[in-house]
């Protein structure tokens, strides 16, 4: 095992009927690495990142978690999800739960924390992203971007070792869109170890440790943001940067 390596992925596959989504895949992530994924649609980022923790079961290939196989049919899969949590792009907030509940309740149901534990922590967590005084108000009653804050409060209160992140601010307006990525640039500043799909090129510029470029199910290229933004060796990533930028 490769020295603080937190995640490994070895040629990892996935197909939807004929369709090879994921094409033979290895990959290294290290403990505090900020990778952000990069690519045009249909590409297979959001399904590769869905494979990591097993919400799309790779057809082949293994995946290795702090040293342990979970692909291997014998693993506790919902314990490894408790560490490596995932943001979605619809925040996935219960509509019926207060705030406060919608982020206790996992580490209660788990029995990580008593329900005391959880709300402090929640209260805490909701302070940090100056929305405590939403503590009682349902979902409804949020914008987008204090939804999708919430969703990433909710995962911080499991005590992650990983945040998957999954295209978190395509379903917001634009002018919300800063509020979420402020937070999550705070988590990269405070270490977190986190895997990020998104559109948003200036985030991947100022946070990423590397950037993967993803094109046809395979990792195209890679590098660090000066070398992927500044100096691409590719004619495809060329031409996707010169798209989007």
């Amino acid at each position: 095992m490769i020295e603080n390596e937190m995640l490994r992925i070895d040629n990892l596959t996935k197909k939807f009927g004929n369709n090879v989504i994921i094409d033979g895949i290895s990959e290294s992530i290290k403990k505090g690495e900020k990778i952000v994924i990069i690519g045009p649609s249909g590409g297979g980022k959001s399904t590769f990142l869905r494979c990591l923790n097993l919400l799309d079961k790779p057809d082949s290939g293994t995946i290795y978690f702090e040293g342990a196989d979970i692909t291997d049919k014998k693993t506790n899969i919902n314990a490894i999800r408790q560490k490596m949590c995932m943001v979605f792009q619809h925040f996935n907030l219960f509509p019926h739960l207060t705030v406060l509940k919608n982020i206790t309740l996992a580490p209660v149901t788990l029995k990580l924390m008593s329900q005391k534990q959880a709300d402090e922590k929640a209260l805490e967590l909701l302070a940090r992203i100056g929305l405590a005084d939403k503590a009682n108000a349902y979902p409804s009653g949020l914008s987008g971007g204090q939804k999708q804050r919430i969703a990433i409060v909710r995962t911080l209160a499991m005590n992650p070792e990983m945040i998957l992140f999954d295209e978190p601010t395509s379903a917001l307006d634009p002018e919300m869109v800063g509020e979420v990525l402020n937070l999550m640039k705070e988590l990269a500043d405070d270490g977190m170890t986190m895997v990020v799909v998104t559109h948003e090129m200036g985030f991947a510029r100022e946070v990423a440790t590397r950037v993967l470029f993803m094109d046809s199910g395979k990792i195209a290229e890679q590098g660090t943001p000066e070398q992927i933004f500044q100096t691409p060796k590719s004619e495809r990533l060329k031409q996707f940067l010169n798209a989007v930028l």
